[in-house]
């Protein structure tokens, strides 16, 4: 009779696996947090879990689906089970690296393994010549803050989501009051430095603000027609220079408008409350579906405008940043 050896179960940290632990960590996403991820959050959690029901496919269509976790995340596993994780990636600027999802399973909290995950994928960014490893954590997170700071996080900026429910109506449309024409490719640069005023440069790289977000001109609705929305952008002009910049998209699938709105620091609380009018105006005229907007540092100032307009705020975020001193990259 042949002894079969039983398989001794893993334990402790382990390189995520999208075969072996993208169910389980979509799952623990799910519970650690409900009830504040905005409605593109939401989407890209449910492809997460249509791509986790695929089973034995999830590494095979794992580029085409487009994942927002990178293979190189960790888990902790107890009994092959997965208690927690911690996702790690490159950031858009070179150097660095970008922490995100940290989460642990509510009733395994308080035993340091969050901690550890962050220890780990901070190592593993340093071995991959990090420079500087950033995160954005909830402001009202205290525990959290705790955590980071202790690992030598440094608070760096701050940002506020905001959103509006499904199905409100939207506020009667006004006379315009601000003068606003079609954006053009042209004008790329500008929406991009429009984007960047008034952060700085950490917060910025943090933010992973970069030019490909700010793209406007028929190519790029054409595009975005293709990947199912209506992305239209708009400027604002003063003396022959652009001072201001509106987007709204529109995600059809998704069933949620997204905005941003831009203007230059020292315009910001003056035209901000008119951009955020015309916004209203625009999406007046489409169906009345949730909508959201982002508001990083200064622009924050508009809270009262998109208040006034029935948004309501979803998350504060402190964004924060190590410094790893390394300037040689390692070859992995």
């Amino acid at each position: 009779m042949i002894a079969v050896a039983a398989r001794r179960p893993v334990e402790g940290i382990v390189p995520f696996d999208p075969f072996l632990h993208l169910r389980a960590v979509t799952e623990l996403m799910a519970q650690a947090f409900a009830g504040e991820l905005g409605p593109g959050a939401r989407q890209m959690l449910r492809r997460m879990q249509r791509m986790a029901r695929w089973g034995m496919l999830s590494p095979l269509i794992w580029e085409a689906a487009g994942s927002p976790l990178d293979p190189s995340g960790l888990v902790w596993l107890e009994g092959d089970e997965v208690i927690g994780n911690v996702s790690l990636r490159p950031a858009s600027t070179p150097g660095g690296w970008m922490i995100g999802n940290v989460a642990v399973r509510a009733d395994r909290r308080g035993r340091g393994i969050g901690r550890a995950l962050m220890d780990a994928a901070v190592q593993m960014a340093r071995e991959r010549g990090g420079e500087w490893v950033g995160l954005e954590v909830r402001t009202d997170n205290e525990a959290a803050h705790r955590l980071y700071e202790r690992m030598g996080f440094a608070p760096i900026g701050s940002a506020l989501e905001m959103d509006r429910p499904s199905g409100l109506p939207w506020p009667p449309a006004v006379p315009r009051s601000l003068a606003l024409r079609r954006a053009r490719a042209s004008d790329n640069d500008t929406l991009y430095r429009l984007a960047q005023d008034g952060l700085t440069r950490h917060h910025r790289e943090v933010l992973e603000l970069r030019p490909s977000l700010y793209r406007a001109g028929w190519e790029e609705r054409l595009v975005g027609w293709f990947d199912g929305c209506q992305d239209d952008w708009w400027t604002s002009s003063e003396g022959g220079q652009v001072v201001g910049g509106l987007r709204v998209n529109s995600h059809w699938a998704g069933r949620y408008h997204q905005l941003d709105v831009l203007a230059r620091r020292d315009r910001l609380e003056e035209l901000g409350p008119q951009l955020v009018a015309a916004a209203l105006t625009i999406l007046s005229r489409r169906r009345a579906w949730e909508a959201t907007v982002f508001l990083p540092g200064v622009r924050a100032l508009l809270e009262p405008s998109f208040l006034a307009a029935g948004f309501q705020p979803l998350r504060r975020l402190t964004q924060m940043r190590l410094s790893l001193g390394q300037r040689v990259r390692i070859v992995p």
